[in-house]
């Protein structure tokens, strides 16, 4: 009885055996692998990517008509004799001196010189000044010694040969203005290079060279011209003025202060006086005294 309940549990479990062969050879019964997973969606905040073309730059044109131009009946005039009288004007001189170890001038520049006209004079006295020398340490040595020199200017009555004023029409050709602004911007702005001669540098000098003799020429006669565009009101006075040229810019502060007393004949648009911009052209000879007031040492080269 044992050995038959045996062979029964054997039989038994071959019969499991079998079954379990026949599911696995039945595709039917084998289940499905899981499909790919598909791709992860855009984040919704990445901004899609757009190409777009480059910028164009628009082209524009200059006007052809000179904008201070005006078309006038009459043009304006000046009165039949413009007062030019004396004046007194203050003024500066820039000049840099190459002073040697003894303080003797070996060459100097004018790097900003508002009387051009006396240059010769000027650079002849300028070349005798005599100097104590800069210093560095307890040394004495050669350097450039940069200096503006503070003037004040006795202007004579200048004579008159030629004053012209024209009309600014809109076919005159525009200007270019006359570049003299005021001497500290110019200062501000100078990048002078360092010395290439042996000098040293003034920004790193202990004493600077200190005039001890100081010549200057003290009095100037030649001619001068100078040319202005002025706006004459319909009241017939100088309202603005832009210096176009000028043998000496020491002329633009006279004659400004000049006009500024003229009474003109307004230029007429419609029958009524109106306002205009004219071309002033002055030519003849001046005369002047000048002082040095003040002489300034520089801590910048010029």
């Amino acid at each position: 009885m044992k050995r038959r309940r045996q062979t029964s549990l054997a039989l038994a479990a071959l019969g499991v055996l079998a079954g379990a062969s026949l599911l696995a050879q039945d595709p039917a019964a084998t289940p499905a692998p899981a499909p790919p997973s598909a791709p992860a969606p855009a984040s919704a905040s990445a901004p899609p990517l757009r190409l777009t073309d480059p910028p164009v730059l628009s082209i524009s044109r200059l006007s052809s008509e000179n904008p201070f131009g005006t078309v006038a009946e009459s043009s304006a005039s000046l009165p039949p004799k413009p007062a030019l009288p004396e004046a007194v004007l203050s003024t500066s001189l820039f000049v840099t001196s190459r002073v040697d170890a003894n303080g003797k001038v070996l060459t100097v520049r004018r790097a900003r010189d508002p009387i051009p006209s006396a240059s010769a004079d000027t650079q002849k006295d300028l070349s005798r000044w005599t100097f104590e020398p800069a210093r560095k340490g307890a040394q004495k040595v050669a350097a450039w010694a940069p200096h503006r020199l503070d003037l004040t200017v006795e202007m004579d009555e200048p004579k008159i040969e030629q004053i012209t004023l024209t009309s600014i029409t809109p076919a005159t050709p525009l200007a270019v203005p006359f570049d003299w602004g005021p001497d500290a911007a110019w200062y501000d702005t100078v990048k002078a290079p360092p010395p290439s001669d042996g000098a040293l540098p003034v920004e790193q000098l202990d004493t600077l060279a200190t005039p001890k003799r100081t010549p200057f020429p003290d009095s100037y006669k030649g001619p001068f011209s100078c040319r202005f565009w002025i706006k004459v009101g319909a009241a017939g006075r100088v309202e603005k003025t832009i210096p176009i040229a000028a043998s000496d810019p020491v002329l633009i502060a006279y004659f400004r202060k000049a006009m500024s007393g003229w009474q003109l004949r307004p230029a007429r648009v419609k029958g009524a006086p109106s306002e205009s911009w004219n071309e002033l052209a002055v030519a003849g000879t001046f005369s002047y005294s000048v002082e040095i007031k003040q002489i300034v040492p520089l801590r910048k080269g010029i």
